[in-house]
């Protein structure tokens, strides 16, 4: 029998026996439980969260440049460093190539710009 299951019968239990305290302490561990379940759940979360951003941590190539790559990945996707390093955030870079060669990274949520980058 789960948490919820026990906590309704012991409900129904009080009801039947028209014990009014009884019933409403039920309703209140009741909602008590639901708010652990929730934060439970919001914690696993975060943690999930914390997990992958670690492993992302360890494969992270960073450059001269304010761009980042991620080892085993292709080369010419780019993210932005600033982005991680503020939030940590994986946000790919626009590519744009200039007419005289040159290559432009851009991120279009800060604005981290680089000219010529090392690619």
């Amino acid at each position: 029998m789960g948490l919820y299951e026990g906590i309704k019968d012991a409900i129904g239990i009080a009801q039947k026996a028209d014990n009014i305290d009884l019933y409403k302490q039920l309703i209140d561990l009741s909602s008590q439980a639901l708010d652990m379940q929730t934060e439970i759940a919001k914690l696993r979360e975060e943690n999930s969260e914390l997990k992958n951003s670690k492993g992302t941590e360890q494969r992270l190539v960073r450059h001269e440049q304010p761009y980042l790559t991620l080892e085993d990945d292709n080369p010419k996707v780019c993210y932005c460093a600033v982005c991680w390093g503020k939030d940590e955030k994986m946000i790919q870079m626009d590519r744009i190539n200039w007419d005289n060669g040159q290559i432009k990274l851009y991120c279009s949520v800060c604005n981290n710009h680089c000219i010529e980058c090392d690619l």
